[in-house]
């Protein structure tokens, strides 16, 4: 009997091994293990040494890795179930390689890294003083002005890597005026910039917040004033300035406050004409007299008409129809002429052609003063006009 029972325990046993065995062959055969790839995973620095810091990415900054787990481990994993870490721990300043250690998740195997190594960048950690500077975007409000802007602290600390801390001038905040109808108290972010403006990366600022003052006043009553395009240079030789427009041609400024504008009139800022044959046609700001507060509008479109032209110089001036008895002179005794029209009729024309004078009619001994009149030949069949007369009046002395 006890025989029969040892039997049949080791044939249970037997049937629960073989139960396992054909389990695990079934569980191997839809659930093998395979090799994967997952590229792309980042890098990331740690354990940086105290008083250096990072410069860029790691190179490469990614890493490829082949790992071998059963496939439904596998159809759960991800690039961020890995993480590609390199220790700087004893480094030093400069360019160096470091080995790269993958963390897998439980039930992975990592079989290959590629690369083993990456190469980083240290730099030691510098500081510097740097000035903050508010710059102002927009303008107020009509009717409004912005005074000076004050700002505490006025200097900030620029941390970071000594190479990119060297090219720091300034700690720079930004505020939009467009809403400011009354004195501004505000709490600015300010930003490390370069020479050019630029934002430069990789450095704080202490303290990173600035507090900005800024008054605004309530401006007096604008006047309108006439704009006068300013011009410099001449056109080519051969032609001359016709007629200049101004759009508009008037502009609205507004005083500072306690400050009277002490101009009658408005300028451009210079529009170029040298050398020119044709129209000329710029968009120009309207130079803001040192008493406004404001010009409104702050840029005119100038128009230069330029065509063809002909200076005369030297001309003597005759007079006519002096009363019997009377002597005349004119000083001065000749004007200068710039004569327009069709290019073709301008070449023909000569100081012959043309004559200047003035009309005594109806004077007697006397001083005047005398418009100076133009004739032009016939044969130009008025297509020719005097477009300059310099001078336009002289003065004309009758006596006996």
């Amino acid at each position: 009997m006890e025989r029969l029972l040892e039997k049949d325990v080791v044939l249970k046993v037997v049937a629960v091994l073989l139960a396992v065995f054909l389990w695990v062959q079934a569980t191997a055969e839809l659930n093998p293990v395979e090799q994967f790839t997952f590229d792309g995973i980042g890098v990331v620095p740690e354990s940086v040494p105290e008083g250096l810091v990072v410069m860029g990415n790691p190179r490469p900054a990614k890493v490829n890795i082949a790992v071998r787990c059963r496939t439904r481990v596998r159809e759960k994993l991800t690039s961020s179930d890995f993480a590609a870490l390199v220790s700087l721990e004893g480094g030093h300043a400069g360019t160096y390689d470091y080995p790269v250690e993958v963390s897998a998740p439980e039930g992975v195997e990592l079989v290959e890294i590629s690369p083993t190594t990456v190469s980083v960048t240290l730099e030691e950690v510098a500081t510097a003083e740097v000035p903050v500077r508010v710059e102002l975007a927009g303008t107020c409000p009509e009717g409004y002005a912005a005074g000076e802007v004050s700002v505490v602290p006025a200097v900030v600390t620029a941390r970071g890597p000594v190479t990119a801390v060297s090219r720091v001038v300034r700690a720079v905040a930004h505020y939009d005026l467009s809403s400011a109808t009354g004195d501004v108290s505000q709490v600015l972010t300010v930003i490390p910039v370069d020479a050019g403006g630029s934002r430069v990366p990789q450095v704080g600022l202490v303290p990173s917040e600035v507090t900005m003052s800024l008054p605004v006043f309530t401006l007096p009553p604008p006047e309108s004033l006439d704009i006068d395009p300013t011009l410099v240079g001449s056109p080519a030789e051969g032609y001359a300035v016709l007629r200049v427009r101004c759009v508009p041609d008037r502009a609205s400024v507004r005083p500072r406050p306690g400050e009277v504008v002490a101009v009658d009139r408005l300028h451009t800022e210079p529009v170029d004409i040298s050398g020119r044959t044709a129209d000329v046609t710029a968009t120009v700001k309207v130079v803001v007299p040192p008493e406004a507060a404001s010009v409104t509008p702050g840029e005119v479109d100038v128009t230069v008409e330029i065509g063809p032209a002909r200076a005369l110089s030297g001309l003597p001036v005759a007079v006519r129809n002096v009363a019997q008895g009377l002597e005349a002179e004119v000083r001065p005794q000749t004007v200068s002429l710039v004569i327009t029209g069709p290019r073709n009729l301008l070449d023909r024309l000569g100081a012959g052609d043309v004559s200047a004078w003035v009309d005594a009619s109806g004077r007697g001994s006397g001083t005047y003063s005398a418009l100076v009149e133009v004739d032009l030949p016939a044969w130009s069949l008025d297509r020719l006009e005097v477009f300059i007369c310099n001078p336009p009046e002289v003065t004309l002395i009758l006596g006996p």
